[in-house]
C-alpha cells in the first residue's frame, strides 16, 4: 500500500529550515525568478476543495514571492482539460498545476489514453494535502456500523446500493476498493457531483454514499446522516469520532485522495527547489494548517522526491482496482 508522507506542521518547519534559500538567490540571476506574475492552474471549478487549497496557497505565495499568483480555473473532462493545459505550458517556473490523485493516478488507471503523461509531463514540487472520504448512511438506516452493513451485503449480494460523485472519481474508486477488500457486491449509482449523491442518500434513493468528508460533514453534524468509517490511515479531524476502515476490521485499507503542486517537465531544478521551499514556508505559517483542515484537507508537506516516489505506485494500485472492478472510461 502506498503511504503518503506524514509530515505535520513541525516537520514542515524543519523541512523549510533545510530547504529554504534566501530569496535573493534566484532574483540575482539573469533573468531573475520570479519577475512577473505566476499562475496556478486548477483543473476544477471555483469553490471545489482543490480550488480552495490553491487559493489559500496562492494568497500566501503572492506575499512571499513578491509577485502576483493568479488562480486559473480550467475545469472539464474530470480534470483532463486543465492538466493538459499545464503540461503544454512553458517550463519556465511561471505555470504551476494544482494536481491531485484523480488527474495523476486515477485518470491514467481508468482511461485508455490521455493527452498528458502523469509521470513524464510534470516535475513534482510538493505534496500539500490529503482528503478523506467517508461511508455514510442516513440516520434512519438500520446500519449502525460497517459490520452491520457487510452482514447485509453478504446476505443479499447486489441488493444494496451506494452513490458517488461520478464514475471514475476518487470516491467511486475508494468504494470499489472497499468492496474488493471486504468481498461484497454493492451496486454503484453514479451522480454528476457530490451534492445530489448526498441528497439522494438522505432521501433513501440509495442505501449509502461514499463521498468526501467535506461533502457529508454538514449532514453528519446536523444528525441527518451517520458516518460509519473514513478512508484515511488516521481519523479525519473534521469527524474525529468516526473510525477508519482499518479500525473497524478492514486491515490495510486506505484510500485518501492527495493533492500537490507540479510544474511542466523540464522546469529548471533550481526553480523547482525554490518553489518547493516557498510552499514549505507557507505550510509552516501560524494558523495555515488549521485553515486547510477547515476545508476538509489534512495538511502535508513533502520534498519533490517524496512526491515523485508515490505517483507510479498509486497509478499501479488504482489500475489494479479498476481492472478488477471493470471500470473503464472512454
Amino acid at each position: 500500500m502506498t503511504q503518503l508522507p506524514r509530515r505535520g506542521l513541525l516537520a514542515a518547519a524543519a523541512f523549510t529550515a533545510l530547504a529554504a534559500k534566501p530569496w535573493t538567490s534566484l532574483r540575482a540571476q539573469t533573468p531573475p525568478w520570479p519577475n512577473r506574475a505566476l499562475r496556478i492552474i486548477v483543473p476544477y471549478p471555483p469553490g471545489a476543495g482543490t480550488d480552495l487549497l490553491a487559493r489559500a496557497y496562492g494568497q500566501r505565495l503572492t506575499e512571499l514571492l513578491g509577485q502576483p499568483v493568479v488562480i486559473e480555473n480550467r475545469a472539464g473532462a474530470s480534470g483532463i482539460i486543465g492538466t493538459e493545459a499545464a503540461a503544454r505550458s512553458p517550463a519556465d517556473g511561471y505555470t504551476i498545476l494544482m494536481a491531485n490523485s484523480s488527474v495523476l493516478a486515477i485518470n491514467p488507471a481508468i482511461r485508455a489514453s490521455l493527452p498528458y503523461d502523469p509521470v513524464a509531463s510534470f516535475d513534482p514540487v510538493a505534496l500539500v494535502g490529503a482528503n478523506d472520504s467517508a461511508l455514510v448512511v442516513r440516520t434512519a438506516s438500520p446500519f449502525r456500523s460497517v459490520a452491520d452493513l457487510l452482514a447485509a451485503a453478504k446476505a443479499r449480494p447486489g441488493a444494496l446500493s451506494y452513490s458517488s460523485a461520478g464514475t471514475g472519481t476518487s470516491t467511486h474508486m475508494a468504494a470499489e476498493f472497499f468492496k474488493q477488500m471486504a468481498g461484497v457486491d454493492i451496486l454503484h449509482v453514479p451522480y454528476r457531483g457530490s451534492p445530489q449523491a448526498v441528497t439522494d442518500m438522505l432521501g433513501g434513493q440509495v442505501d449509502m454514499t461514499f463521498n468526501t468528508v467535506n461533502s457529508v460533514m454538514t449532514a453528519v453534524r446536523d444528525g441527518a446522516a451517520r458516518a460509519l468509517a473514513t478512508t484515511g490511515v488516521t481519523r479525519d479531524p473534521l469527524l474525529p469520532d468516526v473510525p477508519t476502515f482499518a479500525e473497524v476490521g478492514l486491515t490495510g485499507y486506505s484510500a485518501s485522495g492527495w493533492l500537490g503542486f507540479v510544474v511542466p517537465a523540464g522546469t529548471p531544478p533550481n526553480i523547482v527547489s525554490e518553489l518547493g521551499s516557498a510552499i514549505a514556508q507557507v505550510a509552516a505559517l501560524p494558523g495555515f494548517a488549521e485553515r486547510i483542515a477547515n476545508i476538509g484537507i489534512k495538511p502535508i508537506i513533502s520534498s519533490p522526491a517524496e512526491f515523485r516516489a508515490i505517483i507510479a505506485p498509486e497509478i499501479a494500485r488504482w489500475t489494479q482496482v479498476a481492472r478488477q472492478a471493470g471500470v473503464q472510461v472512454e
